[in-house]
């Protein structure tokens, strides 16, 4: 008998439009002789199976099962396919590990940590990692471009703090480009020569 795995796309956030192209390129490599799979849709308005005439069977978020046909559908493992959260940011992983359900990608714990890219990189100085030097910008405290400059070198790139790096991201060759806080609440500077 075949496993059957949930993959699960979508997401709460803007790089939900991110997670539906990778899901094309997994769904493209999936190894269907081996596995039976069921694409989980996960979006602000529910969580569903999308069948092909456009129908979404809704999931149980109760233990994560589908009705379809009649037949409860239980999985043996998820695949997160999804970027941000709910994906990225542990809040999955914590659901599966609380319904025992083995998934790829590392812990809740470990996810909650390394997409704050601030946390992570003050982690992995501490733990002795070489991480390029960096500045936590927030909205509401202004800094202007020379004060960045007084800190980091050209080039460099500006990130979400928490976010993944797929949507929101700029290189700044020249002084004026985005040295601001921009329009997200808090940004990480990171130096791109380390």
């Amino acid at each position: 008998m075949k496993p059957t795995i949930a993959f699960v796309t979508g997401g709460y956030s803007g790089e939900s439009v991110i997670s539906y192209k990778s899901a094309i390129t997994i769904q493209n490599n999936l190894d269907y002789d081996r596995f039976t799979v069921y694409r989980i849709d996960i979006t602000p308005e529910g969580w569903f199976h999308p069948l092909d005439d456009g129908t979404r069977i809704p999931v149980d978020k109760n233990d994560f099962t589908l009705l379809l046909e009649g037949k409860r559908i239980t999985f043996d493992a998820v695949l997160i396919g999804i970027h941000g959260t709910p994906g990225e940011d542990g809040k999955l992983q914590g659901y599966f590990d609380c319904l025992k359900i083995p998934y790829t990608s590392c812990d809740a714990a470990t996810s909650a940590l390394t997409l704050n890219k601030r946390y992570t990189v003050a982690v992995a100085a501490f733990a002795g990692v070489n991480v390029a030097k960096s500045l936590h910008l927030f909205k509401h405290i202004p800094v202007t471009p020379q004060q960045i400059l007084d800190e980091l070198k050209l080039p460099l790139f500006i990130k979400p703090n928490n976010g993944g790096s797929s949507i929101g991201m700029s290189k700044v060759n020249e002084a004026m480009d985005h040295l601001s806080a921009g329009k997200a609440r808090y940004r990480i500077v990171l130096d791109a020569d380390f």
